[in-house]
């Protein structure tokens, strides 16, 4: 994945994270760090999300590097 995602915490990809008024669905997906989840920038523009619309404009957003993904051996952690 490449491009500007939303970068959210537990509390808020939990708020956010399932179906919205119609059949697309939020599906935020978690970095490495284990503690932030990302949504791609475009859901920001996406109707059928607008109910969340408010909530992640105000996340902060930025570039995910490709070594900020988990790997197959799940997320960091601190004695890796």
């Amino acid at each position: 994945m490449t491009g500007l995602f939303i970068l959210l915490d537990a509390a808020t990809a939990d708020a956010v994270r399932g179906p919205g008024a119609t059949d697309a669905v939020l599906a935020p997906v978690p970095l490495a760090d284990g503690l932030t989840w990302a949504l791609p920038v475009a859901v920001l523009a996406d109707p059928a999300h607008a109910a969340h619309h408010a909530r992640l404009a105000g996340c902060p957003q930025r570039a995910v590097a490709a070594q900020d993904w988990p790997t197959a051996a799940g997320p960091a952690s601190p004695d890796q």
